[in-house]
């Protein structure tokens, strides 16, 4: 099941639309897209950084490690989605894995050679989460649109928060 993993991204990417950054001209309102929410009810935005070390087997094979970061907060309290967000990017490979939120059962995905690869929400039970974003373990297996698939483990440790 990619579609929520692939929602995810793509309700994160922030499309808007026609943005030539002539307001005016449009007569929309600069603060349109300001939120209405209190400041007071969003945690503050704080990230970490972290060492990662992922090991794939099956449609794509490799094993490596490096610098990592782990994203909480920055959003309202009663938000749905995820509580934690920890990213891995390097030049070939990007991994993020989503915790539990609210209403969102947590989710790992996986870029490879320009192939994406996502979780099953049934697996969201094998993900391990720290409290405070601290850490994070996965052992799943993810899908690929086309069906290949791909065994990952990966282990997330991370450092002292900093707010944003």
């Amino acid at each position: 099941m990619l579609l929520p993993a692939v929602c995810l991204v793509l309700g994160s990417a922030g499309c808007s639309g026609d943005d030539d950054g002539n307001d005016e001209e449009q007569g929309s309102d600069p603060t349109s897209g300001a939120s209405d929410i209190d400041p007071k009810d969003r945690k503050p935005a704080k990230t970490a950084d972290c060492t990662a070390e992922v090991s794939t087997s099956g449609a794509y094979e490799a094993d490596w490690q490096g610098e990592a970061q782990v994203r909480t907060g920055g959003k309202p309290a009663d938000d749905p989605g995820p509580n934690a967000v920890y990213t891995l990017t390097d030049k070939k490979n990007r991994l993020a894995l989503y915790s539990p939120g609210a209403e969102f059962k947590g989710s790992v995905s996986l870029s490879v050679d320009g192939v994406a690869y996502s979780s099953d929400p049934a697996d969201a039970e094998s993900l391990d989460f720290e409290k405070q974003g601290k850490g994070a373990a996965a052992d799943v297996t993810l899908t690929s649109t086309g069906g290949d698939k791909i065994d990952l483990v990966a282990a997330f440790t991370c450092g002292k928060a900093k707010k944003q």
